[in-house]
């Protein structure tokens, strides 16, 4: 159910931000961060890399202008679970990083939970 358009455009825009920011900065530091993914045991880095570009740029603009959400809020919501079990393993962190890592897994699954109720709930293709 949605109740305020203008709040769920203005939610679903600042939602899909962080992760349109995110990819672009990857395309900025993409040899740093194919680094920093094989240093997490990520096989193929170089590839995880670029597919992590195309989910996050291209799952950031389609939510936020209204294409395709429901499909791609799940296709997004997926690949936040695999990022959060790669990089934020808070139970392997030594404690120095304990809450840090907690912190960032949390923060993940919370975007996680947003990203399903906008599955659940988007109905922007009918506006």
């Amino acid at each position: 159910m949605q109740t305020s358009p203008t709040l769920y455009r203005i939610g679903r825009v600042l939602l899909a931000s962080l992760f349109l920011i995110s990819g672009i900065l990857k395309i900025t530091a993409f040899s740093g961060v194919a680094g920093y993914m094989a240093s997490l045991g990520v096989p193929f880095a170089t590839f995880a890399v670029a597919a992590t570009i195309v989910v996050e740029v291209g799952g950031g603009l389609a939510i936020m202008t209204g294409w395709n959400v429901r499909p791609i809020a799940i296709v997004v919501a997926l690949f936040t679970v695999a990022a959060t079990l790669t990089a934020h393993r808070f139970w392997e962190a030594d404690p120095a990083n304990f809450q840090n890592q907690l912190n960032n897994f949390l923060k993940n699954i919370s975007i996680i939970g947003a990203l399903l109720m906008l599955a659940a709930t988007d109905n922007s293709a009918k506006k």
